[in-house]
């Protein structure tokens, strides 16, 4: 089944729950490519692209500011020479991670993403805010590489890395344990909490014999 492509196309929730069968086709856009676009940000893309830039000192094909859809940032990034170089620059290391610089074939470019993946979850970010080499290259999930890489600036700022980072970047919370002195450990080992039960609220204990019943007398 196919319906007519709506110009201009408003990626919506409602849009993507009026089209949520997986055999309905919007033109060329599936029901995953909807999901893809509604949740993908042109203006956060932007922000990080230019940071990269920035970091790198390497400019992209096309200025980052033209862009309009997740595939224009996807063909910008899917090589993965700008993310690899991206975490060279992040731990000061222009060695820190082996990669391709002039990839050529299909494979050299996802490898390049999966040695970046694996860099950047060794640095610090988690295996949740990370996406799949397919998510970037084959332009599956183009919002997720987005959030990685808001994640691994945040992750960047609180290991103090020697770059400079834009106010988008979120700032992390820091741990802050504490310790106490074995006397205050101890004092509280003599405290009996309540779940152990408590002697000082009123009972019946040795008021009535063992299996008699309550004896519940009026008051004159």
């Amino acid at each position: 089944m196919r319906v007519r492509d709506p110009s201009p196309i408003s990626f919506s929730y409602d849009l993507m729950r009026q089209y949520r069968r997986t055999d309905v086709r919007l033109g060329d856009l599936t029901w995953s490519a909807l999901k893809n676009q509604a949740r993908f940000s042109i203006e956060e893309a932007q922000e990080v692209l230019l940071w990269i830039e920035q970091v790198t000192n390497v400019q992209f094909d096309k200025d980052p500011t033209t862009f309009e859809t997740a595939q224009d940032v996807a063909d910008a990034l899917k090589d993965g020479v700008q993310l690899c170089d991206l975490m060279c620059r992040l731990v000061n290391d222009a060695n820190a991670l082996a990669y391709n610089r002039r990839p050529k074939m299909p494979f050299h470019k996802m490898e390049n993403i999966s040695n970046f993946l694996e860099a950047i979850k060794a640095y610090g970010v988690p295996e949740i805010s990370c996406f799949q080499t397919v998510d970037l290259y084959e332009n599956k999930q183009c919002y997720k590489v987005i959030e990685c890489l808001r994640a691994l600036a945040a992750v960047a700022q609180s290991k103090n890395a020697p770059v400079i980072f834009p106010s988008w970047v979120v700032k992390l919370s820091q741990g802050r344990p504490r310790t106490f002195p074995e006397s205050v450990m101890r004092r509280g080992e003599m405290v009996i909490p309540l779940q152990y039960g408590t002697n000082k609220c009123a009972s019946q204990k040795g008021m009535t014999p063992y299996g008699l019943a309550r004896q519940i007398k009026p008051e004159n």
